[in-house]
């Protein structure tokens, strides 16, 4: 047996359609207009609508609304591609399975991030916050180590010039050149040999003080 509501439909359109015919026949255009009107009223009232309440025509309105939907196309393509696998079932509204699915395209059209520069950076500054200053380079002078002792220029081997033996090396070695080097032929060749076999014998010796050999 027929469903009444469908019976009552088709009675509804069968209606309509002989009143449109009737104004078709008389010529009466504001008649059939209105008829015609009727009609598409009628069928959009009972045509079938989507489980959800909405369908594609109110998604894409939604995805219209987005400025670079259109635009671009590797994002418009990806969320329309997406769009397909999604079940629109599971939202209330056109509005809500947008931006359910803009997110995830958002998601992957983020530029690269920096999170591992940014790890690596603040590993290099935790780093170097906590790295230890640099230790002076100990010399072979006898007074390293010493609260009090001169920083010489030379830090390792011999003293090859006066300025690289401790303060007190060079007042001594100054003091006996000034006292036997005028002494010795040529006074400036005399006084040179001197001082470099008087720092030889004052390394030597400091080395000793040290325990070196």
């Amino acid at each position: 047996m027929p469903d009444l509501n469908v019976m009552l439909l088709e009675h509804a359109k069968s209606g309509l359609q002989a009143e449109l015919d009737t104004a078709v026949t008389n010529g009466d255009t504001e008649a059939a207009r209105k008829a015609a009107d009727k009609i598409a009223k009628l069928e959009t009232a009972t045509a079938p609508r989507p489980a959800t309440g909405f369908g594609d025509a109110e998604i894409r309105a939604e995805l219209n609304k987005l400025p670079w939907f259109g635009v671009d196309p590797k994002k418009s393509g990806r969320t329309i591609e997406l769009g397909k696998t999604m079940d629109p079932k599971k939202f209330s509204t056109a509005a809500e399975f947008t931006v359910a699915l803009v997110k995830v395209v958002d998601e992957e059209f983020k530029p690269a991030t920096t999170t591992e520069e940014t790890e690596e950076t603040e590993e290099t500054e935790e780093t170097e916050g906590t790295k230890p200053p640099k230790k002076p380079r100990a010399s072979d002078g006898p007074t390293d180590g010493d609260a009090g002792g001169t920083r010489t220029r030379r830090t390792t081997g011999p003293w090859l010039k006066i300025s690289d033996a401790p303060a007190d090396v060079q007042k001594e070695i100054n003091r006996t050149a000034d006292k036997f080097a005028p002494k010795l032929p040529s006074v400036k060749e005399g006084r040179e040999k001197f001082v470099a076999k008087a720092l030889e014998a004052h390394y030597t010796k400091a080395q000793l003080a040290k325990g070196k050999k």
